[in-house]
């Protein structure tokens, strides 16, 4: 019988499995019907119960968990060290995390501790067999595709690419083996003497709707009008690194290579030109509508709307059609 797939989620303060681990579960589900393979998840935090019932309902088989007090933030030893400990009983070839601030770190960490290897920004897997693992991942800021050959016989901890998958529709009758595992806590090398504050509110990346602006706006008055045409819609308004640098927008809501990176249902750019540097941040979505009055503006080789005018003629439309 083939590995099994191991899909990790570090469960925060919420206590519920995030878009990352939701898009991990539908990719390894996808990988699963090609390899034959069990899916299993392994959660880390402080109080993992209501998401081992999520994630069994989205297609776990088996579920790892492990809980302690001082798995409340990613660290980069007991956490990794938890995670470490859930590889180890389960066996996986292939170990998934799906898109979080963490991920960066600790997908290299992981596979070093465990002796394996590791590829970020993945995107899919070509060819998996007793020699060799073929992963595609994304590469220069989303622009081409890389196929890295990886040895099948070592475990693979793989960081996707955000929207690299679906997640899984709930199972209506769905049930998992629950494995709890123990952590002997470590003294952390990293000392944090002033915590981050907690996010209020829905978070970027995790938007279903974005409406982003650009130098097209003119001015930062004008960046009122994306910030009402995102609440009209119900989603979250975003900027390109030109209006941030400019201060008509906060850094928080920069989307591209050097900001946050999004995959909503729909994107609309107004005033953007499309360079390759925002694009890598928002080509995932899976509808970008993009207003511009330069016809030759980059963008539209992206978009599958597309509409040449001044953004400052259409968005007040926008606006006015959705009061």
């Amino acid at each position: 019988m083939a590995d099994p797939i191991l899909v990790l989620g570090h469960i925060d303060e919420t206590l519920e499995i995030d878009i990352g681990t939701k898009e991990a579960l539908g990719f390894a589900l996808n990988v699963s019907k090609q390899t034959g393979s069990t899916v299993e998840c392994g959660l880390i935090g402080t109080d993992n119960a209501s998401a081992v019932d999520a994630v069994t309902v989205l297609g776990a088989t088996t579920v790892y968990t492990v809980e302690d007090s001082s798995l409340s933030r990613f660290s980069g030893d007991n956490v990794v060290s938890a995670a470490s400990h859930i590889v180890s009983n389960s066996g996986a070839g292939l170990v998934i995390l799906g898109r979080h601030p963490s991920t960066l770190e600790f997908v290299p960490r992981l596979s070093k501790r465990i002796g394996g290897s590791c590829v970020m920004n993945v995107t899919g897997i070509a060819v998996r067999d007793a020699q060799y693992t073929e992963v595609e991942a994304a590469v220069y800021g989303g622009a081409a595709r890389a196929l890295y050959q990886v040895d099948s016989g070592l475990p693979a901890v793989l960081g996707l690419r955000p929207a690299a998958a679906e997640a899984p529709e709930p199972l209506s009758d769905s049930s998992s083996d629950v494995v709890p595992l123990s952590l002997e806590p470590t003294t952390e090398r990293v000392r944090v003497i002033t915590a981050p504050t907690a996010d209020r509110g829905p978070r970027l990346e995790d938007a279903e709707i974005v409406v982003s602006g650009g130098r097209g706006l003119q001015n930062a008055e004008n960046f009122g009008l994306v910030r009402e045409l995102a609440s009209l819609l119900n989603g979250l308004p975003g900027a390109s690194r030109a209006i941030v640098d400019e201060y008509w927008a906060p850094p928080t809501e920069q989307i591209g290579l050097t900001g946050t990176t999004v995959a909503p249902a729909l994107y609309l750019a107004a005033g953007i030109s499309g360079a390759s540097q925002h694009m890598a941040g928002c080509s995932n979505a899976r509808l970008i509508v993009a207003i511009n009055s330069d016809p030759e503006a980059p963008i539209f080789k992206y978009a599958d709307v597309g509409i040449v005018d001044d953004c400052l003629a259409v968005l007040p439309e926008l606006i006015q059609l959705l009061r």
